[in-house]
């Protein structure tokens, strides 16, 4: 072991203990455990809470997640660090967790330090779901935690945005706007539909369930968890990796990766927000490394009340929306997604009308002719299901791309404060080297590689296909242009008065149309 290592306070700590992950299978928890098993190599064991899911044992899911290419790295250093992970079958849906005795008795015993990423990130989840999965969930971690002998530190994973109805959010547990313990037993009598009916009156100003049962489950914290050694880390939107173990590495859909893929597909093309909201977007191994620290600080130091630290971009306020359209187009065009089916575009708008007017002529009706088309080869229509779905996706988005927050980060500051300087290279959440121009190069990327899984050796034809694509898009628009200027000079006045007709009658129904989608999806 180098000297370097030796040196390490927190993998000095981390020897010979054994850690409780849930959300392991999550897009934080996968890096979470890989960067435990590479950095902290002489760690006890990590027991993971896995659920069976579509007739996959938890065994071959450990197994599957274990072969990504996000342990490349790991494989090489320690061919046999599988050795130390082990599955335990469980569901934080489950009464205690689903846990068997032996499982249960295993953690009492043994457990040291405790991660718990576990929940649901559906923004529009139904709120009985939410409640179930975000809050009673962590009542049952709690009511586990007090069990264990040998607990020393737990770190919860919340969100910024759990206050999001406030401007500036401190690094602080605010009072909830309702009793959790009341939401909890409504949530297990009240019918589906009355529940769902006032859900919208229960959330009151937070934009989503989501958001909503992070601040319920952060006050459960708060009242039941005084005697507990716990942290609260609240990550903002959680984008691919910036350094570790590969930059730009990415696996799920949500927030900026989606929007990387259906821009770069070109299913999407505008979207509702400012160009000057700040985009606080935070790489997931910056979010991993701070986990990790809180868990060796809150151990050693044992914190009288219950720290919460924000692991937020935004302070730097080097990055807006408008930025994030602009980088990210122009590194699409060098790392071009197969099967685009127009050029790369993306644009915020903060007027709504203009949204849904240009949703129309730039999304849906692309979507309704390559829907003809396909019906006319003989194949199964999709665009335009797919432009709903990704409609009905970035709608939830509009709330974030909108707004901007104060995120103020003294306790992560007086954290990395606390480390020593071997520490803060390992384990850095220090964003000061932070290039985004970079940044989202690879993570558009990481996006085709590891998210689409798309042939890198093919992206010189992909880039032609989208100039393909550019060329016939201008084709158009100069055709439509010529053809507008032959119709009005180059006609009769009564051709032209005719087209003039035809055109506002064009216009008042695309209008018409874009007001229609509007009202219906607002």
């Amino acid at each position: 072991m180098s000297a370097s290592t030796e040196a390490s306070a927190i993998i000095e700590y981390f020897k010979r203990k054994s850690i409780f992950i849930t959300g392991a299978t999550g897009f934080i928890g996968k890096q979470l455990v890989e960067k435990l098993v590479r950095s902290c190599p002489d760690i006890e064991h990590i027991y993971l809470l896995v659920r069976p899911k579509r007739g996959h044992a938890v065994k071959d899911r450990v197994k599957e997640l274990l072969s990504s290419p996000l342990f490349n790295t790991v494989r090489e250093m320690y061919p046999n660090f599988d050795e130390k992970i082990s599955a335990l079958q469980g569901d934080i849906l489950d009464p205690n967790f689903g846990l068997s005795p032996a499982d249960e008795n295993i953690l009492i015993e043994q457990c040291q330090v405790v991660f718990h990423s576990a929940a649901t990130v559906r923004f529009q989840e139904p709120l009985r779901l939410a409640i179930q999965m975000n809050v009673a969930s962590v009542k049952k971690l709690l009511a586990l935690c007090h069990k264990m002998k040998k607990l020393q530190s737990i770190v919860h994973v919340s969100t910024a945005y759990a206050n999001c109805n406030r401007n500036d959010v401190a690094e602080m547990i605010y009072p909830p706007p309702i009793q959790p313990a009341k939401l909890l037993e409504a949530s297990e009598w009240m019918d589906d539909h009355v529940f769902d009916a006032l859900t919208n009156k229960i959330i009151s100003d937070r934009p989503n369930t989501y958001t909503f049962t992070k601040a319920l489950a952060e006050y459960i914290l708060s009242q039941e968890a005084k005697d507990l050694p716990l942290s609260i880390i609240r990550p903002s939107i959680v984008g691919s990796s910036w350094r570790e173990p590969i930059p730009g590495w990415v696996d799920n859909y949500n927030g900026p990766s989606g929007l990387v893929v259906a821009t770069g597909k070109g299913m999407l093309r505008t979207m509702l927000g400012s160009n000057n909201a700040i985009a606080d977007i935070v790489p997931v191994d910056v979010c991993v490394n701070m986990m990790i620290c809180i868990a060796w600080y809150t151990a050693v130091k044992q914190p009288k009340n219950i720290p919460v630290y924000h692991c937020c971009t935004g302070h730097l306020g080097t990055l807006t929306w408008g930025k994030v359209a602009e980088y990210g187009l122009h590194h699409l065009a060098t790392n071009s997604l197969e099967n685009a089916i127009s050029y790369p575009h993306l644009q915020f708008t903060e007027n709504r009308f203009r949204y849904h007017y240009l949703r129309v002529l730039q999304e849906v009706i692309p979507a309704f002719i390559l829907d003809c088309y396909m019906r006319v080869v003989g194949r199964k229509p999709m665009f335009i299901k797919l432009s709903d779905r990704i409609y009905k996706s970035v709608r939830t988005l509009d709330f974030f791309t909108s707004h901007s927050w104060l995120f103020p980060n003294d306790n992560s500051v007086f954290l990395q404060n606390q480390m020593n300087d071997i520490d803060q290279k390992i384990f850095c959440f220090d964003l000061k080297d932070l290039d985004w121009f970079q940044y989202w190069n690879n993570y558009c990327m990481g996006a085709k590689q590891y998210l689409l899984r798309e042939d890198v050796s093919r992206t010189s034809k992909c880039m032609k296909r989208y100039k393909r694509l550019k060329r016939l898009q201008n084709v158009l628009y100069f055709t439509a242009i010529a053809f507008v200027i032959k119709s009005i000079f180059f006609k009769s006045f009564k051709f032209r008065r005719i087209f003039v007709i035809l055109f506002r009658i064009m216009f008042f129904a695309i209008s018409a149309i874009a007001r229609k989608i509007g009202l219906q999806r607002e």
